[in-house]
């Protein structure tokens, strides 16, 4: 079979340019898949005041927890020393403060980079996979709030919202209302830590000195793991949804069960 000049040329041309499209192709998708692998190899935080949020973890876990359950204890002690109403909500006050503290400069540190995983449920940080529910389970359960984790982290986020007395504030947003959300939150809710739920994720919200921070077990690319992000950073809101928000350290409710030891039952 004969072919014309313009047919040749045509046919020269396709030979080099489908080879170099896979070498292109190929070379674009190593290097997608190298950036996605560092990023979930490092980074764990993004725009974080370090000066009031600690990211690297202190010490040994074990330690850390054991540090938290003896300050609850000497807080429980000042708390029934207390002789009037005005007193104790000082020391609830105070005790919310210190919960979030230790929840989110002494425990939490240590959970960062453990990887995600739709059925993961580990007790030990970076070792083992958790899912988003079973690391605010898990970490709530190790600050001292007795629980069982795994019907905490098994219900769905309105539960989990009423489990800790609250019932669920509302807020709306998409990818082009980021600044909104973060307006909203400052406006309607104290500082403190909080719970964030989804249609199909959980986490922790932290409202500190005017800044928004989610803090949880990320199944969003490209993180696959537990992370600390400022709101205006975080995938979590590339997607028009309702959040549902509820109150953990700000709960007075919450803070005197965890104060006094008392056992949170699980909404069904």
């Amino acid at each position: 079979m004969r072919f014309s000049t313009l047919e040749k040329s045509f046919m020269a041309t396709i030979a080099i340019a489908v080879p170099l499209f896979v070498v292109a192709s190929r070379l674009q998708n190593h290097q997608f898949q190298k950036a996605a692998l560092m990023a979930k190899k490092v980074v764990v935080a993004t725009r974080v005041d370090s000066s009031t949020i600690v990211i690297t973890p202190k010490g040994d876990y074990a330690r850390q927890k054991q540090e938290v359950s003896a300050a609850q204890s000497r807080l429980k002690r000042l708390y029934l020393q207390t002789n009037t109403q005005v007193e104790k909500k000082k020391v609830l006050d105070s005790a919310g403060r210190y919960l979030t503290n230790a929840i989110v400069n002494q425990l939490v540190p240590h959970w960062y980079g453990t990887p995600w995983s739709f059925e993961g449920y580990t007790e030990t940080p970076r070792k083992g996979e958790i899912a988003c529910g079973y690391f605010v389970a898990t970490v709530l359960n190790h600050a001292g709030l007795k629980m069982n984790r795994f019907k905490m982290a098994q219900q769905a986020p309105d539960s989990e919202i009423k489990t800790l007395h609250q019932q669920p504030i509302g807020i709306f947003f998409n990818a082009e209302s980021v600044s909104a959300f973060q307006d909203s939150v400052r406006t309607l809710l104290k500082e403190g830590l909080y719970i964030f739920g989804l249609s199909n994720h959980v986490g922790f919200l932290l409202h500190q000195k005017g800044q928004v921070y989610f803090i949880h077990s990320s199944g969003y690319f490209p993180d696959y793991k537990v992370v600390i992000e400022h709101a205006s950073n975080s995938p979590v809101l590339y997607y028009p949804q309702d959040c549902r928000l509820g109150e953990i350290t700000p709960n007075e409710k919450l803070v005197k069960q965890w104060l006094l030891g008392e056992t949170v039952v699980i909404q069904q």
